[in-house]
């Protein structure tokens, strides 16, 4: 079985042809017994490609629950950030006079695009303003009161959040493809094997080796 172009549901099906129709065909399954492969030995191929078929099925699971967390983490990024400019240019006209604010508060220069230096500067702001009483009180003449100031720590504490769930996700999502490829190697070499003696054991009888999906030249 070449499988250098085949795609995964490709060599799951004819890895499914070899073995299913092996263990359902009394002549394939009395030809290969006696070369090495009875009902047991083809049992475990078969249990074999049920665990690959499994694996495919959490790799994609997974992935989709990668995709999730990263919607709903751009999601709130997004939400939280638009929160934290309107804040920003609330603050440079609250304390456009307040040197200490304007440095402390980081309202000048560029807003980081990473996640670390976003999170830095959304912090930074909010539990700056929260610590100090002159601060707050600024803030809320300009309608940002104390309620709000939390609520927009607390939602981007929750972007923080999922950050770190898009990160375990993505983990997981890579791990269960490394567990699925490993499995499929181990099929491919149990398949391969087994393709070597079913030619041999039914040589004579190339419509049974068409049933098994493997081709018959000439």
């Amino acid at each position: 079985m070449n499988t250098s172009n085949m795609t995964i549901e490709e060599i799951l099906y004819e890895a499914g042809l070899r073995i299913n129709n092996s263990l359902g065909d009394n002549k394939i399954l009395a030809a290969v017994t006696l070369m090495g492969y009875p009902q047991e030995k083809l049992n475990e191929g078969q249990a074999l490609l049920n665990e690959v078929n499994t694996l495919v099925e959490t790799q994609l699971r997974e992935y989709g629950e990668m995709d999730e967390a990263q919607a709903v983490f751009d999601a709130e990024r997004i939400a939280a950030n638009a929160s934290y400019m309107d804040m920003i240019r609330i603050a440079r006209i609250a304390f456009k006079n307040d040197v200490k604010a304007i440095s402390t508060l980081e309202l000048n220069g560029r807003r980081s695009r990473t996640i670390s230096g976003w999170l830095k500067q959304t912090r930074g702001f909010y539990r700056a303003v929260l610590a100090n009483e002159e601060w707050k009180a600024a803030m809320a003449v300009y309608g940002q009161t104390e309620e709000i100031l939390s609520a927009q720590l607390t939602a981007v504490e929750a972007v923080a959040t999922a950050s770190e769930t898009v990160k375990k996700e993505k983990g997981d999502a890579q791990n269960a493809t490394q567990e699925r490829d490993d499995k499929i190697e181990e099929l491919l070499d149990w398949v391969s094997d087994y393709e070597v003696i079913a030619r041999i054991a039914l040589a004579d009888k190339p419509q049974l080796l068409e049933k098994l999906g493997i081709v018959v030249k000439g």
